[in-house]
């Protein structure tokens, strides 16, 4: 690095800034002379010191959090495949908290017989059932579901009782309701409208063309073969129009890894439809279901009962934008866990407080929204007077910690409780090949539609027929809907006393028809979605990542997380720089020259010094551009926002990667600027990790 040690012409005065290296945790601080021999002025050099400060800062915690994290993540999934010791730690801390509830709350709850016991039971029982089933290749969801089942049903078993029993009904509906809340409040903060535009009209037809004929078609196979009442059928039939991102979404960015139908767009265009699929799959639900199951209280009438749809959606867009404009204010919620709970408390108060008043659906409706639109404002820092600055990070570690709570609570709940809402005592036997018969006939409708939705968008007969049948899976917007109309049937039967028996049982009959089909829908389509997606793809989308542009070179950091003289400050930096490319390394190596410029000088920096770390900067800056270095595209892959994350940061490194082999044949390569970074490192911040780097095209063009 050019030092300037030439005399000035004008005396200078030093001012202390802050910068956070990526290596320590407490702030370093440093000095900045003012004036120079060229005699900028004290203002000029003002503006300087807090774009260095701050850019400094901003990149560097940027690098520390995304390895921290991803650091997190990888010690989990090692403690889950290697950490016998891990495990038994953390059943023990399982253990601990169950038994400290057991002497807070009781033994009448917390013991067999109890309702907090069967809800534990329940969420333990779901997640070994998620991890068997995805041991097997299938989605966990899966597993979760027939643990609930297997609990419910094992009361048939001779000598057995039923476990779950003493869960309260309002227990499960509150369950059923927080899951839904979560679901659409990640859909909202997921939702990339960019990526929609991109794919264009074949995105909007994908979208609402298959899903609304399928909710008709099962509408009428519950006129014909249930005898249902057309508006009740319909909310069935809106219930299996959804398609699950849990399934689509995983499957989706498998082949986007692979680099299968990445040039026309294919797994982009199938995650953007199905990011809105259940916007119009719930919004039609909600007015449907209003219809066919009319309130009956003291105010009922028959306006009330034509009103009340519309109403769900006004209050619901009202309920939305509020919200939005709550999460807006950074200034007040300038910390990542006061953003991700003020989501989460104002979710819940929408869907809990709406459901109080008869209108689930607003409450639904209204979380979706706020998560829409408090993602615009994060993204765009409006309004200026509330927003602390625009920043995209703050979408993607809401979404992150939502994501977190779904997986580890609200999921195994969910799908858990419905599954023990499905007792095959009183399920008539003819019932389950009457469910998969109306299942079949929204499919076989489905499928031909979601294959002429994609008509203009310039793809082959097979890839058309990829994407309509990786437009099957059902199962999170299911899950959380399918018990609604029963809840509502007892509900209004309850408060309504004119009613007699007859009546009574026949709509309780049609709210478990609904219920078993919607079950045995998710039980036939996910496994089958994961499976076309996943044996499909490959065969009928074309690879558009050739052998030569993949990443085949091994890890040259391969095994340094194990090494035991590691700490774990460099632990941290061994993996920023492994988990994708030696752009990572690079990024740290950028930094640690920054942050010896800053020791050499003892804190003083000339003029020059500041112009050289200037230059390092916008160095850290471009290598920032072409690296993921936000932990939510590592961490879990189930969501929208996360795939257009990672599949966006993929295309830009195939294209480049691309442009590097077109000016190497053309014999470009020879004009390229000498690389300002050594090609070979022997160390990782001071750890000898025996591993040489490569250099790559990207560093050489830096």
């Amino acid at each position: 690095m050019g030092n300037d040690n030439s005399t000035p012409k004008a005396p200078s005065k030093a001012v202390e800034v802050e910068m956070t290296p990526p290596n320590a945790d407490n702030h370093a601080r440093f000095e900045i002379d003012e004036g120079d021999a060229n005699g900028h002025s004290d203002e000029d050099m003002h503006g300087r010191r807090s774009f260095f400060s701050e850019r400094t800062s901003h990149f560097t915690k940027s690098t520390r959090e995304w390895a921290q994290e991803v650091l997190n993540v990888k010690n989990f999934e090692k403690a889950q495949e290697h950490g016998v010791f891990d495990m038994v730690g953390h059943l023990f801390l399982v253990g601990t908290l169950y038994c400290a509830l057991l002497f807070m709350i009781g033994e009448e709850h917390m013991l067999p017989g109890g309702g907090m016991w069967s809800m534990v039971l329940i969420w333990f029982c779901s997640l070994v059932g998620g991890f068997a089933m995805d041991k097997f290749g299938l989605p966990p969801l899966l597993g979760m579901l027939i643990s609930g089942m297997v609990l419910k049903n094992w009361q048939y078993l001779p000598g057995c009782s039923d476990p779950v029993e003493a869960l309260p009904a309002s227990w499960s509906e509150g369950i059923r309701a927080a899951g839904l809340s979560v679901i659409l409040m990640r859909s909202g903060l997921e939702l990339d409208i960019p990526a929609v535009k991109k794919a264009g009209m074949a995105a909007v037809r994908l979208t609402a063309l298959p899903g609304i004929l399928e909710a008709f078609i099962v509408a009428a196979g519950g006129i014909i073969i249930f005898d249902m009442e057309f508006p009740l059928a319909l909310s069935m039939g809106f219930i299996l129009a959804a398609v699950s991102p849990a399934v689509v979404v995983v499957g989706m960015f498998n082949l986007q890894k692979a680099g299968y139908g990445i040039t026309k767009g294919i797994p982009s265009l199938v995650v953007a439809a199905a990011s809105f699929d259940d916007v119009v799959a719930i919004s039609g639900f909600s007015i449907a279901v209003s219809f066919a199951i009319p309130s009956h209280g003291e105010d009922h009438s028959m306006a009330m009962t034509l009103l009340h749809g519309p109403l769900e959606i006004v209050f619901g867009v009202i309920l939305g934008f509020t919200g939005g404009a709550i999460l807006s204010a950074t200034r007040i919620w300038n910390k990542r866990w006061k953003r991700s709970a003020v989501v989460m408390g104002l979710g819940m108060l929408f869907m809990f407080g709406m459901l109080r008043q008869g209108f689930s659906g607003a409450g639904a409706m209204g979380g979706l929204i706020m998560g829409m639109v408090g993602s615009v404002c994060w993204r765009a820092g409006s309004p200026t007077l509330l927003a602390k600055r625009a920043d995209e990070h703050y979408v993607h570690h809401a979404e992150s910690d939502l994501a977190l709570l779904w997986s580890l609570l609200c999921q195994p709940l969910l799908f858990g409780v419905i599954g023990t809402a499905l007792d095959f005592g009183l399920i008539p036997a003819e019932t389950i090949p009457k469910s998969i018969i109306v299942c079949c006939c929204g499919l076989a409708f489905r499928l031909p539609m979601a294959y002429f939705a994609t008509y203009g968008k310039g793809l082959s007969k097979k890839e058309r027929s990829f994407i309509a049948l990786s437009w099957i899976p059902k199962a999170t917007v299911q899950a959380a809907l399918c018990a609604v109309p029963l809840d509502k049937i007892r509900e209004n039967m309850e408060n309504n006393h004119d009613v007699d028996h007859a009546e009574w049982l026949k709509w309780e009959k049609w709210g478990y028809d609904i219920l078993t089909t919607a079950v045995l829908s998710i039980l036939l389509t996910a496994p089958l979605g994961l499976i076309f997606i996943s044996v499909l793809g490959p065969r009928w989308l074309s690879k558009d990542i050739e052998d030569e542009y993949e990443e085949d070179e091994e890890d040259p950091l391969h095994g340094a997380l194990d090494r035991e003289d590691m700490t774990e400050e460099e632990k941290i930096q061994a993996m920023a720089a492994q988990d994708s490319s030696d752009l990572k390394l690079l990024m740290i190596q950028k930094i640690k020259a920054v942050e010896n410029l800053v020791n050499k000088k003892n804190g003083h920096l000339t003029h020059t010094d500041v112009m050289e770390f200037r230059k390092m900067i916008w160095q850290v800056k471009k290598v920032a551009e072409v690296c993921s270095i936000e932990g939510g595209g590592v961490k879990l892959l189930d969501t929208a926002g996360n795939f257009f994350k990672v599949a966006q940061t993929m295309e830009r490194d195939v294209t480049r990667k691309r442009n590097s082999s077109r000016l190497s044949k053309e014999g470009r390569s020879n004009s390229a600027p000498d690389p300002p970074t050594p090609t070979t490192m022997k160390t990782v911040n001071g750890a000898d990790s025996g591993a040489v780097v490569k250099k790559t095209h990207a560093q050489t063009m830096l």
